[in-house]
């Protein structure tokens, strides 16, 4: 019923947000399933180990900023007076910067994964924690408990 009443000038910026958020579980997700994968598979270690690093150079990066834009752009719409957010706000940019700071982690050990030739152990990990983190955002934008 909430969508219902939602000004129009709102759709655009809150799918954009949504979009990002949807395209960086998927990609975050992706590089936690082919790291894994790698570890598993010595002989196609090298082609999982590069895919993991595409994945985050152009789909996991793009897709963050993207949805952290679009969250900001949505959150001057809704909530001018940003002290006014409700607390599920305050979840949602916990575990986006947080995770930034994961992801910036999980790209240089992609990269160097791929520069030594084998697999860090690591990368599917930290990818599977913010897999994670961001279900739990996505539970509390869209439950608002």
């Amino acid at each position: 019923m909430l969508a219902a009443i939602r000004p129009d000038s709102w759709n655009f910026p809150l799918f954009l947000h949504v979009l990002g958020a949807v395209v960086l579980f998927g990609a975050t997700a992706t590089v936690a399933i082919v790291g894994f994968a790698g570890r598993g598979r010595p002989d196609h270690s090298g082609l999982l180990t590069r895919l993991a690093l595409r994945t985050f150079l152009f789909g996991i990066v793009p897709s963050w900023i993207v949805m952290r834009v679009a969250a900001q752009w949505i959150l001057g719409k809704e909530f001018p007076d940003e002290d006014q957010a409700p607390g599920w706000v305050d979840i949602g940019f916990l575990v986006s910067e947080a995770g930034a700071l994961l992801l910036i982690a999980v790209g240089i050990l992609a990269w160097l994964s791929v520069r030594r030739g084998r697999p860090f152990l690591a990368v599917p990990v930290l990818a599977t924690i913010y897999v994670v983190a961001l279900g739990v955002a996505m539970f509390a934008m869209s439950a608002k408990p």
